[in-house]
C-alpha cells in the first residue's frame, strides 16, 4: 500500500499547482482555459464598407501555437497554447476590397493589412497570406489554454488580455495584445499599359531601404529545396503538378541583404515582373516561418518562356501569387 501511495504520488507531482481537466485522448486541451471579453475592431482603409467588425458575430477557429521570443538577441521559448478566437480572413469577410484609383492592376494579390492597437504596435500581413492559404492560424484570441508537457514541472503564464496570434511564425514579433484596428492597403502604382513582347528577365533587382543588389546566378549560402505541389488557380484551376528544385527566397535575401528579424513585424516584399504581374508577402512569409513552406525561386536558365526565375508559393493552396519571369523584389516597410 505504501509503495502505491507513493507512486500516485510521483505521478501527480508533475501537475502540482496545474489546474487540470478530465484527461481526453486529445494532447491539447488537458488543462483550463482563460477567457477574455468579447470587442469589436475597426477595419478602414482601402474597403467599400470600412467601420466595426462585432468579433462576436464570427465563428471561432482554432489552432495550436509555439511561441517563441526574441530576448537581448537570444531566442527564448515563451510557451505553447491551445487557442481559439477570431481569424483575420473571417474579420475581413464583410469588407470588400477598393484599391485607390491610381492602382490599375487588378487583382488583389498586391494587397496587405495593417494590425494595430491603441498603443500603437503594428502588424503586416499580405492579402495573399490571409485568403489564399489555410490562414485560420491567424487570429484574435477568445481563449487560451496552455499545452504542457506531460512529464516536465513546466509552466508558463497565459496572457492577461486577447492578443493576435499567428501559428506559422517562428518569432512572435507580430504576437500584439488587445487589436483594435485594421487597416487593408495596396501596393502604390499602376500596371503597364501594355504588354511587353519580351518578358525575359535575366537577373533580380533586388531593392531594399539599405541598399540595392542585381542577382544574376544564385550561389553562396542558399538552400536548394525539393518540391513537388499541384498547381491550382483561383480563375482557371488546375495548372499541373510541379516538381522543382528552388532557390529558398528566404536565404537569398539573407546572404545579399542585412536582416533584423524584429522587422518581420512591419516589412513586406513586392515581387514583380516585367509585365507588370506583382504579389505581395509579408516580412514573416518570408523571413520568419516555421511551417518550412519556404517561398522558392526556380531558375529555368535561358528558357524563352517564363524564364529566369519564377517565384513560387508551396504554402499557397491558390497557385495565383507565383510570379513568372521576376525581375523585380522590393522591401517595404509600414514604419516611416
Amino acid at each position: 500500500m505504501k509503495r502505491l501511495a507513493f507512486f500516485l504520488f510521483l505521478l501527480a507531482a508533475p501537475l502540482a499547482g496545474q489546474d487540470r481537466k478530465q484527461p481526453t485522448n486529445s494532447l491539447f486541451d488537458d488543462y483550463e482555459m482563460k477567457t477574455y471579453p468579447p470587442a469589436s475592431v475597426m477595419v478602414q482603409g482601402e474597403v467599400e464598407n470600412p467601420g466595426p467588425v462585432d468579433l462576436t458575430s464570427l465563428p471561432l477557429r482554432s489552432a495550436a501555437i509555439k511561441e517563441l521570443g526574441l530576448e537581448n538577441g537570444k531566442q527564448v521559448f515563451k510557451g505553447s497554447f491551445f487557442v481559439s478566437g477570431y481569424a483575420l480572413c473571417d474579420v475581413l469577410n464583410g469588407k470588400r476590397p477598393k484599391k485607390v484609383a491610381e492602382n490599375t492592376f487588378v487583382p488583389l494579390v498586391d494587397m496587405y493589412v495593417i494590425v494595430e492597437n491603441d498603443r500603437g504596435e503594428k502588424a503586416v500581413f499580405s492579402w495573399g497570406e490571409i485568403y489564399h492559404r489555410d490562414s485560420f492560424d491567424l487570429l484574435i484570441t477568445r481563449t487560451e489554454q496552455p499545452v504542457y508537457p506531460a512529464r516536465a514541472k513546466t509552466t508558463w503564464p497565459l496572457p492577461d488580455r486577447s492578443r493576435l496570434v499567428c501559428g506559422s511564425d517562428l518569432l512572435n514579433t507580430r504576437f500584439i495584445s488587445s487589436p483594435t484596428r485594421i487597416t487593408v492597403k495596396s501596393y502604390a502604382g499602376g500596371a503597364p499599359a501594355a504588354k511587353p513582347k519580351d518578358l525575359y528577365a535575366p537577373q533580380i533587382h533586388l531593392a531594399t531601404p539599405a541598399g540595392s543588389a542585381n542577382i544574376g546566378d544564385i550561389d553562396g549560402p542558399v538552400e536548394r529545396r525539393n518540391c513537388t505541389t499541384v498547381l491550382f488557380g483561383h480563375g482557371m484551376g488546375f495548372r499541373e503538378v510541379l516538381n522543382l528544385k528552388g532557390y529558398v527566397l528566404r536565404d537569398l535575401i539573407a546572404s545579399r541583404a542585412r536582416w533584423v528579424p524584429e522587422s518581420s513585424k512591419s516589412t513586406f516584399f513586392v515581387v514583380s515582373a516585367k509585365d507588370g504581374y506583382r504579389s505581395v508577402f509579408s516580412g514573416s512569409e518570408v523571413m520568419n516561418r516555421n511551417d518550412q513552406e519556404d517561398l522558392l525561386l526556380n531558375d529555368l536558365g535561358d528558357a524563352s518562356s517564363g524564364g529566369r526565375y519564377t517565384l513560387v508559393a508551396p504554402g499557397d493552396f491558390f497557385a495565383d501569387r507565383d510570379v513568372k519571369s521576376v525581375e523585380k523584389i522590393e522591401l517595404m516597410s509600414i514604419v516611416p
